[in-house]
């Protein structure tokens, strides 16, 4: 009996250990999906979906160094006198910490017009801290910089 007792409580970590890596592929999933979704709609200046991924304590920094809190960020979607055409995550990575807290790092090239109907392409590099509350994903805090133009 206790050699059957020694067998289970040395299998029970390994069963806790693939039930929390098989936990954390799904939130790794889903958070690519949802910062796939915010770049998307960033190309129709959807604020509602935006809105939605923000965490209403969110504190972050924009590209320029500046804080952004969400209505910041809301403000900028909705004014952006830029068209962009496209706009696509690359290399995102996903590190959870824990049941309800994970980062995101990635980068963004957006193409586009600007105001003066000049094409351009940005990139930026950036990471996102997202924390799950009542159910809910949500990004916390990020901070943005954008890369220099190639030559």
């Amino acid at each position: 009996m206790p050699l059957l007792v020694i067998t289970l409580l040395g299998l029970a970590p390994c069963a806790h250990a693939q039930e929390s890596s098989a936990d954390s592929s799904a939130t790794k999933a889903k958070l690519k999906e949802m910062e796939d979704a915010w770049v998307k709609a960033l190309i129709n200046k959807d604020q509602a979906t935006v809105a939605n991924f923000i965490a209403d304590d969110f504190a972050g920094f924009s590209p320029e160094g500046k804080h952004a809190a969400k209505s910041h960020l809301l403000n900028e979607i909705k004014n952006e006198p830029n068209t962009l055409t496209s706009s696509a995550n690359e290399n995102m990575d996903v590190h959870v910490y824990g049941p309800n807290l994970a980062t995101v790092t990635g980068t963004t090239t957006e193409k586009g017009k600007d105001k003066d109907g000049k094409q351009f392409t940005h990139s930026y590099v950036w990471v996102d801290t997202w924390m799950e509350r009542n159910g809910k994903w949500e990004c916390i805090a990020e901070g943005v910089m954008q890369l220099p133009k190639k030559k």
